[in-house]
């Protein structure tokens, strides 16, 4: 009896552990990211020695909530690798590289060996005055240059963590720095790898004559390419012609980039390991070289290109009737842009006038009957930077989602879902001879869907969902909020509440579109997940199944995670540099009043987004000096003692610019 009540004492006593990779905050904490439960939140000083993207050990705390858990680093099982890009300054006894990342708040100590050892190799790598020094003379980083480092030890919180000196990138000062320095610190790449450009070089035209044979021509068709104004790459034209039985034949054709981008090729390694395009305001990094994107994949007006069509036959309520999927050659007609198509729909002449109204209904008719299927229509309203040619922002600006943009997404939108739907109709699919990949996205989190339900019920919107929130729920709230102040703040929380959209080799549906079965098939250009699926369409067309379906499921399996967590540190990226652009402007703009809505309310201030250009500041409560304000958490607002004010979540408010740094992204603001 006694040696049972030690043992469950002596359990009781262990700590539980837990081990996955570490996600760190630009605020200094970190999660540790578990697939099956919650993830584990461990404050800064708990990190012992881990850095963002490591895999590690974590102890749990005894008490920790298991809806919340907490806990500290016990170990670093494996490095993550990721490059440190930041300032090099020289010490006495070496350098010290001072990162970029906010998520890395250690700067990195570099021994004079090091340094030693670096400019042994030869090394510079850029910057001014870097290379016209004699051949005996130590060459290395120079003081204020930017660099890329590696972690080479770290094993103690206590002692600074050491490293060496990998690539210098150049000058603070060089023009596109500030690209190369949000690339290069999330590990994406500059350029391609010399095999890849010369590979691509050697890339023929293709022969449109022998492709004719077993292609569909479809070069009388009315098509053409509708693209922001300065697109550079044209991937997919639309058609819509009505047929003789009074149905509507949509097509929407996409550029053949499987054609040219054969598997085990370096160009397609390449392709695979950066996954996806990143796109700052005005430059891009590219999943493919420009003679592939702006050249033989570009659908140019009035020249022969390889495409891949989706041609769905419609009524005019929407209901599909037929499709097929073709490879085919067409020739675009017209280059339009998402604006020339919207003067076109408000009445402006042109030649193509009849198809765009004819395309602006039917893409109406589609979603509405989306709508009515239980899709989400998210309306947030996204920003637009234009920069001078020294990069410096010129405007910041509410960018306007024309009635163009929607006519192009409800096509794009139909031809991904037919070609999930195809596949999983087929026999073959069914008894797993044909794996694929979806992009899914998942029913919310209970908790997450209780919490937004709290979230709007304390600004005064109480709503009842069933037993489980469906995105009817998330449609209605919407509707409910659409004319209120703080519409996009909800609408924010709204897509916090979800979880992610994936890429996925098991088809569990796409909770936000409403979807039974959904894929990315229109941007192979871009992503390599829809290329992967011309690919497999092209296989599973000509009847090529036997033989390889488990090793060509695992490699599906390794596809979708990879271009899942590549598309996740693009769009940070993305976000990244926006945000440094959108502080830059900011700068020369402190002393200012301007008119904002409240966005955040926390225990140490106010967020505002300023109305006219959407970007948010802090009020920090310490400004507040008009009154003692209270933090009631629960409404999400700010209570004067004295005065009773309220400064409540959703409030406009006029507040003046008092600082900015453009280094931490952070701007303050007090109000007026």
């Amino acid at each position: 009896m006694s040696t049972k009540t030690d043992e469950k004492k002596q359990s009781r006593s262990k700590s539980e552990t837990v081990e996955g990779p570490i996600s760190i905050t630009s605020k200094g904490f970190g999660f540790v990211q578990l697939d099956e439960r919650p993830d584990v939140f461990v404050a800064y000083e708990n990190l012992s020695t881990a850095m963002d993207g490591d895999r590690v050990r974590a102890e749990l705390f005894p008490r920790t909530s298991k809806k919340k858990p907490a806990g500290r680093v016990v170990k670093v099982l494996e490095r993550s690798g990721k490059p440190i890009v930041g300032v090099f300054r020289n010490t006495d006894s070496g350098g010290t590289v001072f990162p970029e990342d906010e998520r890395l708040p250690r700067s990195l100590t570099i021994p004079k060996e090091a340094l030693k050892k670096f400019a042994g190799r030869g090394g510079t790598g850029g910057g001014r005055g870097g290379s016209g020094r004699g051949r005996g003379e130590v060459q290395g980083p120079q003081n204020g240059q930017i660099v890329v480092a590696r972690l080479t030890a770290w094993n103690d919180p206590r002692k600074k963590p050491l490293g060496e000196i990998e690539q210098v990138v150049g000058d603070q000062d060089e023009a596109g720095m500030d690209v190369k320095l949000v690339a290069l610190s999330r590990g994406l790449s500059l350029e391609f790898p010399q095999a890849v450009v010369d590979e691509v070089e050697k890339i023929p035209e293709p022969n449109f004559r022998r492709e004719l044979k077993t292609r569909t021509d479809l070069r009388d068709l009315t098509c053409f390419t509708i693209d922001p104004e300065t697109a550079k790459d044209f991937d997919d034209a639309v058609s819509l012609v009505q047929l003789p039985n009074g149905l509507f034949e949509l097509g929407i054709h996409i550029a053949d980039v499987s054609h040219f981008v054969r598997e085990g090729t370096a160009l397609d390694a390449e392709a695979w390991e950066r996954a996806t395009s990143v796109y700052f305001v005005r430059t891009a990094l590219p999943m493919l070289p420009e003679r592939l994107s702006n050249e033989l994949c570009s659908l140019k007006p009035g020249v022969e290109r390889l495409a891949y069509s989706v041609l769905v036959q419609l009524d005019s309520l929407g209901n599909v009737h037929s499709h097929r999927i073709e490879e085919s050659v067409i020739r675009s007609r017209h280059r339009f842009t998402y604006r020339e198509v919207e003067d076109i729909i408000h009445g402006k002449q042109h030649k193509h006038a009849p198809a765009i109204h004819l395309m602006q209904m039917m893409s109406q008719v589609l979603r509405k009957r989306r709508e009515e299927e239980g899709s989400i229509d998210f309306d947030l309203t996204e920003k637009r930077i234009t920069l001078d040619d020294e990069g410096i922002p010129r405007t910041v600006q509410p960018a306007q989602r024309l009635e163009a943009n929607r006519l192009v997404e409800e096509f794009m939108l139909l031809a991904n879902r037919v070609v999930a739907s195809h596949v999983i109709n087929e026999e073959a699919h069914r008894k797993n001879e044909m794996p694929f990949i979806y992009r899914v996205h998942e029913t919310p989190k209970e908790e997450d869907a209780q919490s937004f339900l709290s979230v709007i019920e304390n600004l005064g919107i109480p709503y009842r969902a069933g037993d489980s929130i469906e995105p009817e729920d998330y449609r209605n709230i919407l509707s409910i909020i659409q004319n209120l102040e703080f519409k996009d703040f909800v609408e924010k929380i709204a897509l916090y509440s979800m979880t992610k959209a994936v890429y996925s080799t098991e088809n569990v549906g796409h909770f936000g579109l409403g979807f039974d079965a959904y894929t990315h098939f229109t941007s192979p250009i871009r992503r390599y997940p829809d290329l992967v699926i011309h690919r497999l369409l092209k296989r599973y067309g000509r009847k090529q199944r036997a033989g390889r379906t488990r090793a060509l499921q695992k490699f599906l399996e390794r596809t979708c995670e990879h271009a899942s967590e590549k598309e996740k540190v693009a769009t940070d990226a993305e976000r990244e540099y926006t945000k440094l652009k959108s502080m830059e402007f900011l700068a020369r703009r402190v002393g200012n009043i301007y008119e904002g809505v409240i966005s955040g309310v926390t225990s140490f201030g106010l967020f505002v987004e300023l109305t006219r250009y959407l970007i948010e500041g802090l009020v920090p409560l310490s400004t507040m000096t008009d009154d003692r304000y209270v933090f009631d958490q629960d409404n999400y607002r700010y209570v004067g003692e004295k005065t009773e004010k309220a400064y409540r979540l959703g409030d406009r408010v006029q507040v003046r610019i008092t600082n900015v740094s453009v280094d931490d992204r952070k701007a303050d603001f007090e109000i007026v």
